[in-house]
């Protein structure tokens, strides 16, 4: 896990839903079932401990798991994307702060530089 992950699950005060901190899980197979239609079909339980203390269980089939996973890991990968994205807006705004506060200084300096040439190509403060 890098320090954007650890930084993103770091405890500290939030509001909002509870924080999972475990995951476990399992896969079942029914060899018989009573319908018969589900014999040997596997079900993935989720197991989630949340920082409140609770536990929340999921079962779901095999199809379904593959469409949780997928969709969390899509979204991790947007929420990389939008952490990079940030960070480059960021430097981006402090570059530009930057450049404006060197041209906000060189202004004034510049426009005395520029009466100064000016004085000199006219021959001095006289003209």
């Amino acid at each position: 896990m890098d320090a954007t992950h650890r930084d993103a699950m770091a405890p500290g005060p939030r509001a909002g839903l509870p924080r999972v901190v475990h995951v476990s899980w399992r896969v079942d197979v029914a060899l018989r079932t009573s319908e018969g239609a589900n014999a040997m079909r596997p079900s993935v339980i989720l197991r989630l401990a949340l920082d409140d203390g609770s536990d929340r269980t999921f079962e779901c089939g095999l199809e379904k798991f593959h469409e949780l996973r997928e969709a969390t890991a899509t979204m991790v990968n947007e929420m990389e994307w939008a952490s990079r994205d940030a960070a480059a807006v960021r430097e981006i705004g402090a570059r530009a702060r930057a450049r404006w506060e060197r041209t906000r200084a060189g202004t004034t300096s510049g426009e005395e530089g520029i009466a100064t040439k000016r004085n000199a190509r006219c021959g001095g403060d006289d003209h």
